[in-house]
């Protein structure tokens, strides 16, 4: 009788582990990874960057868990906005919206992987508005996804 109970635990642990195994295989693979540089410092919501050498980390392709963002100041989560999906031969970019001298991101695209990454950006205020000599501009940073 024992060396049955022995046998059961035996293959339901065994069968516990190798669920566990595939779906830790699978959440990995599903992980979006890259890395950008920056030239100057930007605003990423409610935190500022410097500039630097940057990786980036996506739980999955979805794109609606936070980005970790590492760099030479330490690490940051970063939620979308909205997220949509597109799958496009372009390389992957982060478009950065100025406002005065201040860089903000506005988007993240991962065409790549199809993801779509939008941020929210400050609106500027009136006076700076009244001021600006033109629209306002956007910079695109080249960003390198990781192979898989």
């Amino acid at each position: 009788m024992k060396s049955l109970q022995t046998r059961i635990l035996a293959i339901a642990g065994l069968g516990l582990l190798g669920i566990c195994a595939s779906a830790s295989q699978s959440a990995a693979q599903n992980t979006v990874t890259g890395s950008f540089t920056l030239s100057h410092e930007i605003h990423w919501q409610n935190t500022t960057f410097p500039a630097g050498d940057y990786t980036f980390s996506i739980p999955s392709k979805v794109g609606r868990e936070p980005m970790l963002v590492k760099g030479p100041s330490g690490a940051a989560y970063e939620l979308p906005a909205v997220t949509s999906y597109k799958h496009s031969d372009q390389a992957g970019v982060l478009i950065l919206e100025q406002h005065g001298k201040t860089f903000f991101v506005r988007e993240m695209d991962l065409n790549g992987v199809g993801l779509q990454l939008r941020y929210s950006v400050p609106k500027a205020p009136k006076n700076e508005m009244e001021l600006a000599q033109g629209p306002t501009s956007t910079e695109q940073v080249p960003v390198a996804m990781a192979s898989k």
